[in-house]
Parts: C-alpha cells; structure tokens; sequence
C-alpha cells in the first residue's frame, strides 16, 4: 500500500515541466525516495529502474565515451525496454556506486532533455566531492535539480492511518480555533506520531498492526542499518568516532552543545567534521545559534554554540527506552519530562513543511550570561519571529519576552503548546501538532 506524500506533487510537476533538468532525490536512507518514485512511474508509459548496488552490470554502461544515445541504447538491451522521448522515466538508484552515472545527468539535459531521469543515492551525500575507488565524484552543478525527502511528516501521517477528516481540521484555516473534540483527536494522534515516528516502515508496520512493539523493532532494525553503514562513511575519521557523535546526539537532543567540550578524546574539529558528516545523511540537524540582529539568520551565526536534533522522534524514543506507554496515556507531556522530543518534533517538522528544492538550516536564540533562550527563530517576510515549544499547556514566556523586548523589530512571537489555537497580546499560539504550519 502506497501512502500519498508530500513530495508526489512536486515529482508530477517536474515530469510536466517541458524544461526539466535531470532530478536527484536527496534524504536520509529509507525515508521513501524509491517508492515516490515508482508511485511516479504509474504515470508514464514505460518504466526502467536501474540500481547501481544490487545490478552492477549496468555500471559497465557509463564506462565509456559520454555519449547519451549510446548510453540509452545499451540501457535498453541490459533492461530489454524501450526508451521512449517523454514517455519513458529512468530511474537510477544508489548512483554514487559509480561516478560516471553521476557525471551523465549532466548530458542527459544537455542532449536528450526529452528524456525523463530521477536519480537517488543512500550514500550520495556523503560520498559527493570525495572518490570512489580511483574515480572523483563532482556534481553536475546547474544541470540538474535537487529535491529533498524527509520521513512522514505529521500531516502525512494523518493520511496514513486514514484521518482524512482529521487532516482536513488541521490544514483550514477557516476552522481556527478548532472545534474542541478534534483539537483533542488531533493531540491524541500527535501523541501516537512521537512513538511512531515518521519512518515510512515504521508507519506501514502501524497502519498493519498497531503493535507499538512491532514499530519498535523496525527503529531498532534502522538504527542498526545505519549504524553499519558508517564503515562507508568513514575516510579520515573512524567509522567508530562518527558513531560516538551519533550516540550522542541521540543523547543530548536539544542542548546547547559546544564541540570542544562534547566527547572526551574528540577534538572539536573532529566532532564538527562528524556532525557535518551525519547532516549529510539526514541524520543529525545542528540548530545553530543566531543573534538575529540580522538577515539573513545565517549572516550572525554563532558557529561555536549549536543544539542537535536527530532525523525521527520514533526512533529516538526506542533509542532512548522511554516509557511510550506512560507518554501515550499521560495528558501532559511533561509529566515524564520528555518537553525535549516535543521540541525536537517542532524543528523537524519546521524542516518538513519547507520547499522540498532547497535544504534548510534552523536557528536558535540565546543571550550569553542570561538565562534566556528561544527554541527556534524563523524568518517571515523579512522580519524575525521567535519560537517557543512548551510541552505542556504551561509555562512562562520570560525568555519570549525578553527576545521581544531586545528585537523591537519583530511584531510578535510564536509560542507552540498543547492549547488551542489562541493569542496573548503579541504571542501568537500554535498547537503542537500544527508546527509545520507556521
């Protein structure tokens, strides 16, 4: 069963677009990028699917001259389909297992753009600008175009557990504040989304079973898949360096983190090289310090403080053996003092709701010697807006105020929690399941 995605009408409008550039679909491993693709397929008259890893006979195609009629012929007799100008889509898997293939998105929009290419890797990222064997891996820099996926964000998920209706409450904004029952469904269903998390087996095995347990064997079988897959990453640094910045980021979600002092026995540079490493991936998202005294955020980074988030809050609460239960039947988050994966959900579903052709940072507010902080900071139509998660319906906004009160600048801030949808003066509130709607 195929569960709709975000992404899929991105992918139908770029096979429309008579002017399209070969697409790399980028993201964390097993977040959907094949599926996507083959759902696509549906649309088109013929479909080639080439994998790289698994049939190594195709990488024998790209060895030769960069001539692309001579590429798709041999394609044709290695998969016996027919190419066909604009109604047939190749899709080339796990392409970093062979440069060349890289190397030929280029020509294939410069002599044959009336061929449709998808291309995706589980590695790319982190191979890109390195070698492979004794060949050089480059990118095809404005001959090709980027599209970024993500796992199932909280609106995906209501589709795939068949909340159409519920779905439709939190996307209207005509229905704001929402009726009560269904701001209590929608908390409900959040609650199940933080255990299930957004890895597309992972609800699949939901939707089949409903086995909490049964999802949590599959988080268990992802976290041990990737961490196998860091012997690949590694070149410099040790496959075993880069799991220790992993396991600690699992560890220390949402904390402000400085690199110099994270892990004893890792140097600062090492510990930024595997963070940067494991960004690449998908895998881990460094929510970086900004003054926000101007824009964009980025122009007043404070590269020496930054928070970690990892990619699924599914499987940081199996990694972390947290009580699901209790955090399933407790009415407030925070009764367990797990505010942190509400935090985190925020950024990521923040990350999620962004144009998928363009990858996104995200940023942080704190003021040095002051016990003042604000969960995320976002731009909107050139002005700052902060962002406060409560887990709970609770809580001060002393840190808000004071950004407001030292940002004049910025007409309001954002406070997500598990009330309504409401306002206090200059504090606009977001329920937590509406995040990426901000």
């Amino acid at each position: 069963m195929y569960i709709k995605r975000k992404i899929d009408d991105y992918l139908l409008k770029w096979a429309d677009d008579s002017s399209k550039k070969p697409l790399v679909i980028r993201g964390v491993r097993q977040c959907g990028k094949t599926s996507a693709v083959r759902k696509l397929a549906e649309s088109f008259e013929s479909y080639i699917e080439i994998n790289l890893d698994k049939s190594p006979r195709y990488r024998d195609i790209f060895d030769g001259e960069m001539d692309i009629n001579q590429i798709i012929s041999e394609i044709e007799i290695v998969s016996g389909n027919r190419v066909i100008s604009g109604k047939t889509l190749i899709f080339i898997d796990e392409i970093q297992e062979e440069p060349r293939a890289i190397a030929a998105l280029r020509y294939f929009y410069e002599d044959r753009p009336d061929i449709h290419v998808i291309a995706a890797g589980s590695l790319l990222e982190v191979v890109l600008g390195g070698k492979k064997g004794n060949k050089a891996i480059d990118f095809p820099v404005g001959r090709v175009r980027s599209i970024y996926m993500y796992p199932f964000s909280f609106p995906e998920f209501l589709i795939g557990v068949g909340q159409d209706i519920l779905y439709d409450h939190l996307t209207d904004e005509e229905k704001r504040p929402l009726d009560e029952k269904a701001h209590e469904k929608l908390l409900e269903f959040y609650k199940e989304f933080l255990v299930v998390g957004g890895m597309p087996e992972a609800v699949a095995t939901y939707v089949d079973t409903h086995s909490l347990l049964e999802c949590q064997r599959v988080h268990r079988d992802i976290v041990t898949s990737f961490l196998d897959d860091f012997e690949k990453y590694s070149g410099t640094i040790p496959a075993n360096t880069i799991r220790r910045v992993f396991e600690f980021s699992i560890r220390n979600i949402c904390s402000q983190t400085k690199a110099s002092s994270a892990i004893s026995g890792v140097s600062a540079y090492t510990f930024d090289e595997c963070i940067r490493i494991l960004r690449r991936s998908g895998l881990v998202y460094p929510v970086k310090a900004s003054s926000c005294e101007t824009l964009p955020l980025g122009a007043s980074e404070k590269e020496s403080n930054k928070k970690l988030i990892i990619f699924d809050s599914g499987v940081y609460l199996t990694e972390r053996k947290l009580d699901v239960g209790e955090l399933l039947a407790s009415d407030v988050f925070d009764v367990i003092n797990k505010g942190d994966v509400v935090e985190m959900q925020t950024g990521l579903e923040m990350i999620k709701a962004c144009e998928p052709f363009r990858d996104t940072d995200l940023y942080y507010w704190y003021r040095q010697g002051a016990n003042a902080e604000v969960d995320y900071i976002t731009e909107k139509e050139n002005t700052v807006i902060p962002i406060e998660v409560k887990s709970s319906g609770k809580g001060s906004m002393q840190s808000m105020r004071s950004f407001l009160k030292t940002h004049p600048k910025s007409p309001y801030g954002i406070r997500v929690s598990l009330e309504n949808y409401t306002e206090y003066d200059d504090i606009h509130v977001v329920p937590v399941y509406a995040a990426g709607l901000i």
